[in-house]
């Protein structure tokens, strides 16, 4: 019978789940609640559609692909017509093109309407957009405060007249034309206006206009929401969802755009205008980089007509003042390889000054003055001509995000990341390109002093004339280059598309809505009415601290248990007398058997009876059990040394003194034992309560008494204060042979009981039992076999229980 100290958190899973089951009504009850809530919900609830779209993403260079090549013969343009997806994605995605899409549509008002039959403090709640459908039309003056992301609520006063009602406790001004605005505490406004008439105010200036066509529905409540733009392309760009339509590789250039939104309308017109708002942006760079590149072709064309014009001018003039016309001389073969090796070191220092100018604006960080090199005539290169380009592009885009990105956009981070990777691979490159180019004029440069050494001896005019012709020649064969080169370049301006191109246009998904997901709301609210009644339930298990069953109590002491008392009626005393076969007169009865059986070869007669504190059946189970001693046929007294708050003649009808007057010697002994209605049982009440008990049981008056009471009775049954409170029980504990610790079902907490643990332990107390009171045999907690108990009590004994067959009430009065 002796238990384990386990752990106090200790939770036995058995007996917690029968716990559950007994408090079923907990979940049916929660299961409604919640359900019914789940209803209202799903029923009342904004609801969203899903509108989606899809697009195909072309080359960078699609439409002028021609145009390129002719511009660039030969060259590589696999990596100019490469598009990256994910930066695309981001772009799609990012709070710029939102808010350009959004400028284009008139989103700043939003309309709602709302049940009538919700109060006021939850009508916010349950606001459902309407858009178009609203009977009314709100136009604002940009040029005055408004209020924003607040519901104004519209109703009806006559034909001409509407209220406009708003609450919050706190809200925001905004003024759209000098873009400022404050903040606003417990703001409430209530205004009838005029239909059609401007209303004015600090916070609030509009025109409301009510639709001739369209009727204002009785049951409905109508509102109208001001949100600023920025705000709105927050909330857009947080719900717009760009993802590839396949597997993302070269192949696969598609790309899907979804939304939701409570009006599929809008959602349609918001995608629709965002795909428009990203081709044109894509267009538009194409169209600024063709015009740089064209207006770039101009400058070059007039500088060298100019020098052209010159030439010509000065060839004139010699052939005029020295008579030669042209040159068919021996020395005329000379003289072409001379102009031949002079173009090549024209082109040469061409080449080697574009790679000085465009390294040098590298290093200054000057990227808007490179220009490409198809554009300055070079294509013998084709990873520079390719790397040139890609940095050109970025550097575009970036020029782009500058003054409408924010701070940390991650477009910006990803474009200057691979803007620094092309300039290092750039500089690399030039810085090689510049050294083969330098070691290329050197040798030209030598080649040419040879030529001119054996030109020499030719005579002086024809020398001048050769070298005014030659350049005169290079010169006209530069312009007619550059202006090949501008008409190319205004080809591909002209030519020039969006590379975007619309797959399946806007639409709304299927004719569900998509929000709120009545399965999963539904799934929620029967999670938590199941989990909210069994936290409660475990929290209150958690949370009682009180001893609530058998287990329970052995885990906490070592002490044997003597028995368990079955609760009973509340107010029956003397159980085991007024209803002998009940079960209550049964556990008392087998409280008996057990300590008889556990001291049946001693002289162990005074049993001490005592508890933790007050109110755990001390007497009950005093008064009880000297009456189940008494019935079996043994001469027993109880004895109350309760002197301070006894209750012992709730039980019998004591008068006359008791043991503090015999202590006292007022009286004698046999003054004081009183015989009751059970035959062999007398009682000894306590007498006049007493401040200072501790005295009188120290006395030689107690050893007499209980001297003489053990030659007179079999068995000694003596009811002590609690041990809680006062040290009485103690002093007494020198005559007592048994200890009985009264422990009351879900009352006596048990580190009450660790104390007793280690008395017993210890040993400081002999013969130490605990008596289990009050305990409920029920399903709950374990103890079934009450539950079918027909004709197992008395029938006057299951009148008493109200008709309730099979339970039990509280037990006693004590």
């Amino acid at each position: 019978m002796a238990g384990t100290n386990n752990n106090n958190d200790t939770i036995d899973l058995s007996t917690f789940f029968r716990k559950v089951a007994a408090k079923w009504y907990y979940f049916v009850l929660s299961l409604l609640v919640f359900g019914a809530l789940a209803v209202v919900y799903t029923q009342f609830a904004e609801k969203e559609y899903a509108v989606a779209a899809s697009i195909y993403v072309k080359g960078a260079n699609v439409g002028s692909v021609e145009t390129g090549e002719l511009l660039s013969p030969g060259a590589d343009k696999r990596g100019f017509d490469a598009v990256a997806l994910t930066n695309e994605m981001g772009k799609l995605k990012s709070y710029t093109l939102v808010k350009s899409a959004l400028e284009n549509l008139n989103y700043e008002i939003s309309y709602y309407n709302v049940e009538s039959f919700w109060p006021n403090f939850m009508r916010e709640s349950w606001l459902n957009e309407v858009g178009n459908y609203s009977p009314y039309v709100v136009t604002l003056d940009s040029s005055a405060n408004q209020l924003m992301n607040t519901p104004i609520f519209i109703s009806p006063v006559s034909d001409k007249q509407v209220r406009l009602y708003a609450k919050d406790s706190e809200t925001s001004t905004y003024n759209f034309s000098s873009n400022s605005g404050g903040r606003l505490e417990d703001f409430k406004i209530d205004e009838v206006v005029t239909l059609g008439e401007p209303f004015t105010s600090p916070y609030i200036n509009l025109t409301v206009e009510k639709k001739s066509d369209a009727p204002v529905a009785t049951d409905f409540d109508y509102a109208f929401k001001i949100v600023r733009l920025e705000d709105l392309a927050m909330q857009y760009q947080g719900r717009l969802t760009v993802e590839p339509l396949n597997v993302m590789d070269a192949q696969n250039r598609m790309l899907k755009l979804g939304i939701q939104e409570t009006l599929p309308e809008k959602g349609i017109q918001f995608l629709s205008t965002l795909i428009a708002v990203y081709g044109s942006e894509n267009l538009n760079s194409k169209n600024s980089r063709g015009q740089n590149s064209v207006e770039f072709f101009n400058k070059q064309i007039t500088q060298v007509r100019d020098s052209l014009n010159k030439a010509q001018t000065a060839l004139q003039n010699f052939k005029s003042n020295s008579g030669i016309v042209n040159m068919e001389s021996a020395q005329g073969l000379a003289m072409g390889s001379l102009s031949s090796l002079q173009q090549e070191k024209a082109q040469t220092e061409k080449k080697l000054n574009y790679y000085r100018s465009t390294l040098k604006s590298l290093n200054n960080s000057s990227p808007n003055a490179l220009v490409a090199p198809a554009a300055a005539g070079l294509n013998e290169n084709p990873l520079f001509n390719k790397l040139v380009e890609q940095y050109i592009e970025i550097i575009t885009r970036l020029n782009e995000l500058q003054y409408s990105a924010r701070p940390g956009n991650p477009l910006v981070t990803q474009l200057e990341t691979q803007a620094k990777t092309v300039k290092d691979a750039l500089v690399q490159n030039l810085q090689e390109s510049i050294n083969v180019e330098q070691e290329n004029l050197k040798s030209i440069n030598s080649r040419i002093g040879s030529l001119k050494y054996d030109i020499s001896s030719l005579p002086k005019e024809e020398r001048e004339l050769s070298i005014l012709q030659r350049e005169y020649d290079n010169l006209s064969a530069k312009l007619t280059q550059l202006i090949d080169k501008r008409g190319e370049a205004e080809l591909l301006l002209a030519t020039n598309v969006d590379n975007v191109e619309v797959v399946d246009a806007p639409k709304k998904v299927g004719y569900k809505p998509v929000a709120p997901n009545n399965m999963l709301i539904y799934t929620i609210a029967i999670a938590l009415a199941l989990m909210i009644p069994l936290t409660l339930i475990l929290a209150q298990d958690v949370a009682n601290n009180n001893i609530r069953d058998k287990k329970e109590l052995e885990m906490q002491t070592k002490a044997p248990l003597l028995g368990m008392i079955a609760n009973g009626p509340k107010d029956a005393k003397l159980i085991t007398h007024k209803y002998p076969n009940s079960a209550i007169a049964e556990s008392f009865k087998f409280a008996r058997i057990n300590l008889q059986y556990f001291h049946q070869n001693s002289q162990d007669k005074v049993i001490g009876i005592t508890s933790s504190i007050s109110g755990e059946g001390k007497t009950f189970c005093s008064a009880n059990l000297s009456a189940a001693f008494a019935e079996s046929g043994k001469r027993t007294i109880l004895v109350c040394c309760d002197l301070r708050k006894p209750k012992i003649q709730d039980y019998f009808n004591l008068r006359g003194p008791g043991i503090s007057e015999y202590v006292s010697e007022f009286v004698s002994m046999d003054d004081i034992i009183q015989p009751t209605d059970i035959r062999n049982l007398d009682v000894i009440a306590s007498g006049m309560p007493q401040e200072d008990p501790i005295r009188m049981f120290e006395s030689a008056r107690m050893d007499e008494l209980m001297t003489e009471l053990k030659k007179r009775y079999d068995n000694i049954v003596i009811e002590t204060p609690p041990i809680g409170y006062v040290a009485d029980y103690f002093v007494l504990l020198k005559y007592f042979d048994i200890n009985l610790f009264v422990v009351r079902y879900n009352y006596t907490n048990k580190n009450i009981l660790s104390g007793i643990n280690d008395l017993y332990a210890n040993n400081k107390i002999k013969n130490l039992y605990l008596l289990f009171n009050d305990v409920r045999f029920s399903a709950e907690y374990g103890y079934g076999y009450l539950s079918n108990s027909d004709g197992y009590y008395t029938n006057t004994y299951v009148r008493k229980l109200n008709g309730k067959k099979g339970q039990l009430k509280n037990p006693f009065a004590s």
